[in-house]
């Protein structure tokens, strides 16, 4: 399998909670994270949230809470609380088993500035999450295309493994390209141009990426601690 690509930045989601006390009600932030998940999935279906009872407000302070899809699969969701008055923000990394598409898109976007040397904003869509299926296959566009030589390019193709990991490619109009993987939670390497097996050095993921899709949906991303676990 070719090399590991990065898994980008975390797109945050906020959200504030009813006050109670000196404590959070984990009640709530489980109720209102599985909506907002749901809300933000393609086709998905949690049978829960759970998260720790008996945290108290502190502003900066971080937890893990653990999503269960319905009919099967677990992931992690890390949380940071904003201010004692019951803000947080909460991020789901890539994993076996849910993917981030906004990270994906940023994770594209770095290969191909990597490969080709020229930026390219990517959009999978106007959902952010949806079920890692071993043997799925989807686009994700090149907005506005972008053109290496003779070629325009207008769209990627994403490929899962048998294994859950993520390949992807760019789409040429007469010949193929060289996959590219995308492994939950690993370092960024760049996609190749051509189907030499040199293996492409590591890039780093700057702390955000700005950009907007034609959907709309915000692309600045900051980083979240464990966001690569």
């Amino acid at each position: 399998m070719s090399p590991n690509l990065a898994l980008g930045l975390a797109l945050l989601t906020s959200l504030t909670l009813t006050a109670c006390g000196s404590r959070l009600d984990a009640r709530q932030v489980e109720r209102l994270i599985q909506a907002d998940l749901e809300r933000q999935g393609r086709r998905l279906s949690l049978k829960e949230v759970q998260c720790p009872a008996d945290l108290p407000h502190q502003a900066g302070a971080t937890f893990r809470c653990v999503g269960e899809l319905d009919p099967e699969g677990s992931f992690t969701i890390n949380v940071t609380q904003g201010d004692e008055q019951g803000q947080i923000s909460w991020d789901v990394p890539n994993s076996s088993t849910l993917i981030n598409l906004a990270k994906v898109e940023t994770s594209i976007q770095q290969g191909l500035g990597k490969a080709l040397g020229k930026t390219a904003v990517i959009d999978c869509g106007s959902a952010t999450y949806r079920v890692n299926q071993p043997g799925d296959r989807f686009q994700c566009q090149i907005v506005g295309g972008l053109t290496d030589g003779p070629d325009q390019l207008e769209a990627v193709l994403i490929t899962i493994d048998p294994k859950g990991n993520l390949d992807w490619r760019e789409i040429r109009p007469d010949r193929p390209a060289t996959l590219a993987a995308i492994p939950p939670g690993q370092p960024a390497t760049a996609a190749p141009k051509s189907t030499s097996t040199t293996t492409p050095t590591p890039v780093a993921s700057p702390k955000t990426t700005q950009a907007t899709g034609p959907t709309g949906r915000p692309m600045t991303r900051p980083y979240v601690f464990g966001d690569s676990d």
